[in-house]
């Protein structure tokens, strides 16, 4: 017998990281819990619509930038008398678990940027949201970190959990025809580098610090960006656009490589190295958590020199022939199948029993 169990999020509909995570919750959880999904969006032909029950969070009549904030009240009122499970996947109060995937201040602080009146009210609304749960599922130790210094939360609240990865999809070439038809089809020279750098938001991703040190590197190497247009031409540098295969774009690439000045996790960094492509990362990127030594290179943003001594031992590396990864679970610490991370979760909703 199925157990109920309710989950919310702002847009039920394919989109960033927390919708992305939603859809995973409800593959996982289907075939042992009657899931009903509140949102303020609800888009009826993915495929995850027909596994669950929806309730539709009528904002029409509100405000674009309020919404967020109204969001909470009106879930409350729509689960009046539910003595049913809440995972929150968006800003809302007592949930029976809060999903952690960024915290406001954290952001604001790696960004450089003063609060405004609306991001007062965001962390407003992170307090109110992560006093009012029974537990938090914190995405990494790099959130964890940020709900106890920066909001006071008790550690015993808080569960470190790192979100799941599709094992199916993301996975090593079948074989090196497959990767050279796909670097053909995107332009890739086999004497170069390609580092991929998939962004839809190119200063928190750090485009400008890579683009840096690109435009004057001598190496044979290309910037291959997938996501969010190019601002300018840049040399050695090449705009992809939007990608709908990212795993083709993996497995394509000589490696990955990201800047970001604020990743709550980064699922980027496994994935690729799923499809058996190394990484060039900064080091505050909270993927680097469960990345180990055999999984790339890393370097500090707060030391360009850093960053070039990471992309000339991966030159280095590709030139050789041995830049790909064989065994991917091997330069991972952590088991990011889909499973695996739906037990732990189930283990928190016990918890709250």
């Amino acid at each position: 017998m199925k157990t109920p169990l309710d989950i919310c999020v702002n847009r039920f509909r394919p989109g960033g990281g927390m919708e992305s995570y939603t859809f995973d919750l409800v593959r996982g959880f289907s075939d042992i819990a009657d899931i009903t999904v509140f949102a303020a969006y609800i888009d009826s032909s993915v495929p995850e619509y027909a596994q669950t029950a929806t309730q539709l969070i009528r904002q029409k009549h509100i405000p674009k930038k309020l919404r967020p904030f109204w969001f909470s009240k009106q879930l409350e009122k729509a689960r009046k008398g539910r003595n049913i499970p809440l995972i929150a996947c968006n800003q809302s109060d007592h949930a029976d678990i809060f999903i952690c995937g960024g915290t406001h201040l954290g952001y604001l602080a790696a960004m450089g940027q003063s609060a405004n009146l609306i991001d007062r009210l965001a962390i407003h609304r992170n307090r109110s949201n992560y006093a009012s749960a029974r537990l938090i599922m914190a995405h990494s130790h790099l959130m964890k970190r940020e709900l106890i210094e920066l909001y006071g939360i008790s550690p015993d609240k808080i569960r470190v959990v790192h979100p799941p990865a599709d094992t199916a999809r993301f996975r090593p070439a079948a074989d090196e025809t497959e990767i050279r038809h796909t670097r053909q089809r995107y332009g890739f020279q086999d004497h170069e580098t390609v580092f991929l750098f998939p962004s839809t938001g190119h200063k928190r991703k750090g485009l400008d610090l890579l683009a840096a040190f690109f435009e004057q590197t001598d190496l044979p190497v290309k910037l291959a960006v997938a996501g969010s247009p190019l601002p300018r031409p840049m040399k050695n540098v090449i705009g992809l656009g939007f990608c709908n295969n990212m795993p083709e774009l993996y497995r394509a690439a000589d490696f990955t490589i990201m800047a970001s000045l604020y990743e709550p996790f980064g699922l980027v960094g496994v994935e690729s190295v799923l499809c058996g492509t190394r990484v060039v990362l900064a080091d505050n990127m909270a993927c680097s958590e469960v990345l180990n030594s055999h999984a790339g290179f890393f370097f500090s943003r707060q030391n360009p020199a850093t960053l070039a001594q990471a992309v000339a031992q991966a030159v280095t590396l590709k030139q050789s022939g041995r830049h790909k990864i064989t065994d991917p679970m091997s330069a991972l610490d952590y088991r990011p199948d889909l499973a695996h991370h739906i037990r732990q979760t189930q283990a928190m909703l016990a918890e709250c029993r």
